[in-house]
């Protein structure tokens, strides 16, 4: 402690103050030349009691305008005095630390530092109203049993830090409206048990932490946004008319912090200066940029996270592993940094790793309420805007028990996964509708609760693989939805979409969709299907696409109960998959013809597949039409027939004509009786003669022809009479003919039976 100074070497100055001081009365000084100084030594030894001083009243130190030269050192003493200074000037730093104080208030006063390590104030702590220190102001391990008070604080600290309050412990709020720190403000496992404000503050520190609040725990809220500006304090950082906003240039970290009530960003500024060598290795491949400004990895939010309202982020936020009790709120938000985006991630052999740029990292977050990222209708500020995000927004693993809203959106990342959510867990529906993407969006393994709703929604400029390859620009594969999933009325995915496996409650729809027409890098044509719904199951399907899809459609092992289809889909550039695919009942918008449907099949069927018929037939069949399923069975029979060598195709003609395949039994009996006729006509100008003497037949050519004409049946003309010449040989065409139609009847009435 710093040498006290006698009661016989008081100034004039110095005796007002104590006089006052006796009464707990307000000392003003004046502002004559040396009238204002007052020396360090003396207040020390005025607090500590060296000076007897008979009370008139409740004592304390009362000070306006006063000048303090030497240093104030009351390290370790105990002061039960309250102690007030306001506009106070010292000279040299103040020394605090380990000291008791039953008050302390130094409104607008400026000094060197403050050093105040494990101090205990017992009411409130104030350093606000235009306080300022030009170096570090250190409460670390300190206790405040009231309000910390820095509203409108000005510190400007070291290079380094700006105010040191690690493991500080404030029984109420730390109210540091409008505070401005050149340099960290540390926080580090402080304990706050009312709420902490830093509405419209301004923090910086260029390549370091602006504010270090790791292990921080908030009872109440977290308070780091834009609010209205208050008259006459003269605040930078102003965004608009009437209103100042949180700024910080440098990190903020928040890891493993505890809100206990709602944590407000909206309308901040925050950036950090970009680190190329600052990134995390990614699985696969690649690396993972990790430029973050603001860094809360396993914090845990009881209430709300409110990052919107114009909020801006120059680099990325990460929420891995976040608890947050509440709401997500991101609608008006601006995240990452646009010249990331700019251009398209180097292909081939030669090219690096991939440096992906990362916007939003909230991988295993556990939202308890919505995740809201859509312009609100009718709000004001800056929340009539949707998210837009210039990077990747990551959501691997992460769980919504709401909805998650990312209706309109705006995410800028060409050529990467620009919505990277595999195994997400949505309680609710996941809404991108009108979302505009320039890159992918990856939903793997997804788990939505109601429905998956791409309305309208526009993805372009899908991911890039290494080699220049593309992948599609909605990839679902293996996702539960619970009710629909939609990708209709406008929705363009340049990129193709890959739902293989998925499987949906309700319904598939992709009315008026356009897909595909993204080339690979190498421009050598599209790179993967327009449609992958490889093993896709739902009860009801609509293929009604705007246009045809630019690719193939692959419907291999999709199973529906309804299917609702358009010619765009059989006029697909690739061709469609239909192997295995199963259907109750399908119907086109307009109505087509059975015939149309068979050229739609020949189209997509180079070679002769049974399945696509025999489903097609079933579904004709349960619906009653037992015509068209015939017809369609028909049409498989001859591209069957039409597949085998010369023989078979002459088999498949014969059997074409005589019985339609079996589903025509007619056509025999029709065969039958013109060659009855025909032979009946023959053997009635060629007359015969009896074959033995003494029978005496009558000449019959009618039951000639049939009995020559039916296997097995004999009418007793077969055998009885002389056949010679030409009509040996229109005999055995009868015989023959009989064997082949009745065969081809047989068989085709078997069919019949079976099938009936």
């Amino acid at each position: 402690m710093a040498d006290h100074v006698r009661h016989a070497d008081l100034t004039d100055s110095e005796l007002a103050v104590l006089n006052c001081f006796a009464g707990g009365d307000v000392h003003r000084l004046p502002d004559a030349d040396g009238a204002r100084s007052l020396r360090g030594g003396f207040l020390s030894g005025l607090l500590t009691g060296l000076y007897r001083v008979r009370p008139r009243g409740i004592p304390a130190l009362r000070l306006i305008g006063a000048r303090v030269t030497g240093r104030l050192n009351l390290e370790a003493a105990e002061v039960k005095h309250l102690v007030d200074l306001r506009d106070c000037h010292f000279d040299e730093p103040v020394e605090l630390q380990m000291s008791k104080i039953t008050g302390l208030r130094m409104t607008g006063c400026r000094v060197p530092a403050l050093s105040g390590r494990n101090l205990c104030v017992d009411s409130d702590l104030v350093l606000e109203g235009g306080f300022r220190s030009d170096g570090v102001v250190d409460l670390t391990d300190g206790e405040v049993r009231g309000t910390l008070r820095l509203t409108n604080a000005v510190l400007r600290g070291n290079p380094d830090h700006a105010l040191l309050a690690g493991r500080l412990k404030v029984s109420g709020s730390v109210q540091a409206t409008g505070l401005r720190a050149l340099g960290e403000v540390r926080l580090r496992g402080a304990e706050i048990g009312g709420s902490l404000h830093l509405t419209g503050a301004r923090i910086g520190n260029a390549g370091g932490n602006a504010l270090e609040a790791s292990g921080l725990v908030v009872a109440g809220n977290l308070f780091c946004d834009s609010g209205p500006l208050v008259s006459g304090r003269g605040v930078s950082g102003r965004g608009d008319s009437g209103r100042i906003r949180f700024f910080s240039h440098g990190r903020i970290l928040l890891p493993g912090a505890r809100i206990g009530g709602d944590a407000v960003f909206s309308g901040a500024r925050m950036e950090i200066p970009a680190v190329p060598d600052r990134h995390t290795t990614v699985i696969p491949s690649g690396v993972l940029d990790t430029n973050a400004a603001l860094i809360a990895d396993r914090i845990r939010i009881e209430g709300n996270l409110e990052l919107d309202d114009d909020l801006r982020v120059i680099g990325s936020i990460r929420l891995p592993s976040a608890q947050i009790g509440g709401h997500l709120h991101l609608s008006g938000a601006t995240l990452g940094r646009p010249a990331s985006v700019s251009t398209l991630p180097v292909v081939g052999a030669a090219a690096d790793s991939p440096r992906i740029p990362v916007a939003l990292l909230a991988d295993g977050a556990h939202i308890g309420g919505d995740l809201e990222a859509r312009a609100r209708v009718g709000a004001r500020n800056g929340n009539e805007a949707p998210l837009t995000a210039y990077g990747q927004v990551r959501l691997v693993d992460a769980s919504i028990r709401g909805n998650a809203r990312l209706t309109g959106g705006r995410l800028h990342g060409r050529g990467l996964d620009v919505l990277l959510a595999d195994r997400i867990h949505v309680g609710g529906t996941l809404f991108l509708q009108y979302l505009v993407a320039e890159g992918s969006l990856r939903l793997q393994n997804a788990q939505i609760g109601s429905s998956l709703d791409c309305t309208g929604a526009r993805l372009t400029m899908p991911r890039c693989r290494q080699d220049g390859t593309i992948k599609p620009s909605l990839d679902a594969r293996v996702a539960v939805v619970g009710k629909d999933l939609l990708c209709s009325r406008g929705f363009v995915a340049t990129g193709g979409v890959r739902v293989r496996l998925v499987e949906a409650g309700k319904l598939v729809s992709f009315h008026e969709a356009t897909l595909g027409g993204a080339s690979d890098r190498g421009g050598a044509g599209t790179a993967t299907p327009a449609l992958n719904a490889y093993g896709l199951s739902a009860p009801r399907f609509v293929f009604r696409f705007g246009v045809p899809p630019k690719g193939s459609v692959v419907l291999t092992r999709a199973k529906a109960a309804s299917v609702s289809d358009a010619a765009e889909l059989w006029e697909a550039e690739g061709g469609v998959e239909l192997e295995d695919f199963a259907f109750e009942s399908i119907a086109a918008a307009p109505p087509v013809m059975v015939r149309t449907r068979l050229r739609w099949l020949r189209r997509v069927l180079p070679n002769y597949l049974p399945w696509p018929y025999e489903q097609l037939a079933r579904a004709y069949r349960e619906a009653g039409d037992d015509e068209q399923a015939d017809r369609v069975l028909l049409a498989k029979q001859k591209r069957r027939f039409a597949a085998l060598g010369p023989i078979g195709r002459v088999w498949g003609r014969l059997q074409e004509f005589t019985v339609g395949y079996g589903y025509r039994p007619w056509l025999a009996g029709c065969w039958l009786v013109l060659f009855w006729l025909g032979g009946a006509w023959w053997f009635r100008g060629h007359e015969m003669q009896n074959l033995d003497d003494g029978q005496n037949p009558v000449w019959n050519p009618w039951l000639l022809s049939a009995d020559l004409l039916l296997p097995v049946v004999n009418l007793g003309h077969d055998g009885v009479w002389r056949i010679d010449e030409s009509s040996q040989w229109i005999a055995g065409v009868l015989t023959a003919a009989g064997w082949i139609l009745a065969s081809t009847a047989a068989a085709g009435t078997t069919r019949v039976l079976k099938r009936g």
